[in-house]
């Protein structure tokens, strides 16, 4: 069945196999069509839909100055969640192990325990977001709308709608997606409760093509509204798409200066396919944070500084060659031009060129990886002084690559600022740039 024929109903996850299934608007009981198992789901056809919540009146001040009050770093996981996603055996399929965990938390929300409701929430969140759900859209939606009916407090299900609207209007189903929102209730005390609403409504307006709507619900500018957090690269995004589609490019690309690492941009845009956001500011931006990210790898890869030390001693090296040289040749055999200056000189000469040469190459690589390689997320297992002619300022870091046909490790070296530096430690999850032609040869990504 194409899971999408109709309005009028709602994928589930089985309580039992947790494969996907579908289930009528007004409820009942269903029967799983894998493993047989019946399950009742609740009547969602009866719920109130708010129609204001589609428009959203303008902000009072005092109430946005009340959500400001409340910016704060985003929600930890608890910590009886924690422990146990801690104690998971990482080559046991952390995916399934965390699917396991969601069943059982959703089985004793679903009789009101507000604990296992807050968990249900957190672990529906962390396991949308996995790099491996990206492929399955569908289960992320069933499993959004499980949660929905299983969520205690009013914040748990606000969140679950607020996903589901981003996905429906991610694929362009425009009605499904004013439903959900319809049964949001906007104008909430909290923050994290009207961030959904908000970015909800701004993602159905930008669907409908309503960019005043949109930048009237996000605000002119970051903190101009406030934002949770977790959501502020998605309102920046859809800010930009405002602007854009108002015929202000240029402003569009300085909106997409709020995110805070440029990938975003493509997280984003990727949830959104049927939105085609920031068409033209986007790659605009995208070209730009390159260019400045590659001048960025080139300093940490190799940088002018050791060039233009090594080039110094290359030519202290020459001068000194030729002066030895050339008294040498007029018999005057001073001691500063003895044989020994001459060596002197020479090393100088070739070790000082050597490190200026290395050193080049190294930053034009970065650079060129940084420009036209694949970005692939990676750990850092080792990190040692770089061997040979390097500096002893340049480190060389052994990582394990989340390769296109699976992890494989690879080593790169880079420049540090001090015998101290700290910024890759072992252990350290990464992003690196791995040359398409050659996986082996990669950089870390600026």
């Amino acid at each position: 069945m194409n899971p999408h024929t109709t309005n009028l109903d709602r994928p589930y996850v089985c309580p039992s196999c947790a494969s996907t299934e579908r289930a009528p608007l007004h409820g009942g009981h269903v029967t799983c069509s894998r493993c047989h198992a019946t399950d009742a789901v609740p009547d969602r056809s009866t719920l109130p839909v708010n129609l204001a919540t589609q428009r959203m009146p303008p902000d009072n001040p005092a109430r946005i100055q009340s959500l400001h009050a409340q910016e704060r770093p985003p929600r930890p996981v608890p910590p009886a969640l924690q422990a146990a996603l801690d104690g998971m055996n990482a080559q046991s399929g952390r995916e399934q192990q965390m699917l396991a965990l969601w069943q059982s938390r959703r089985a004793r929300s679903r009789q009101g325990d507000v604990a296992a409701s807050e968990e249900l929430t957190v672990l529906t969140r962390l396991i949308v977001q996995m790099p491996a759900m990206a492929r399955h859209a569908h289960f992320c939606e069933a499993l959004s709308e499980s949660a929905y009916d299983a969520g205690v407090l009013p914040r748990h299900k606000q969140e679950q709608l607020g996903r589901l609207v981003r996905i429906a209007v991610g694929r362009g189903d425009r009605a499904r997606a004013q439903r959900y929102l319809g049964w949001m209730v906007g104008g909430a005390p909290d923050l994290d409760v009207d961030t959904e609403v908000r970015l909800a409504a701004a993602a159905v307006a930008t669907l409908e093509h309503d960019a005043q709507r949109a930048l009237a619900l996000l605000g002119p500018r970051r903190y101009a509204i406030p934002i949770a957090d977790a959501m502020d690269p998605l309102a920046s995004v859809l800010r930009a798409n405002a602007y854009e589609r108002l015929g202000d490019a240029t402003t569009a690309a300085q909106i997409l200066r709020e995110l805070s690492y440029p990938r975003m941009l493509a997280a984003v845009t990727a949830q959104f396919p049927a939105l085609q956001l920031c068409p033209q500011s986007g790659p605009a931006y995208a070209a730009a944070v390159t260019r400045e990210a590659a001048k960025r790898a080139a300093s940490r890869a190799g940088g002018w500084a050791p060039v233009v030390a090594g080039l110094a001693v290359a030519l202290f090296g020459g001068l000194l060659t030729f002066m030895s040289v050339t008294r040498s040749l007029h018999n005057l055999t001073l001691g500063l031009y003895s044989p020994a200056s001459l060596g002197t000189g020479g090393a100088c000469l070739i070790g000082g060129l050597a490190v200026a040469v290395y050193m080049g190459m190294l930053a034009k690589h970065a650079a060129w990886l940084q420009m036209n390689g694949i970005s692939l997320a990676a750990r850092v297992v080792a990190a040692e002084c770089s061997p040979g002619l390097r500096s002893k300022f340049v480190y060389r870091y052994t990582v394990k690559v989340a390769g296109p046909q699976g992890p494989y490790d690879a080593t790169f070296d880079r420049r540090t600022r001090s015998l101290m530096d700290d910024e890759m430690p072992v252990g350290r999850e990464i992003r690196v740039r791995a040359n398409p032609r050659n996986l082996l040869d990669v950089f870390a990504e600026e």
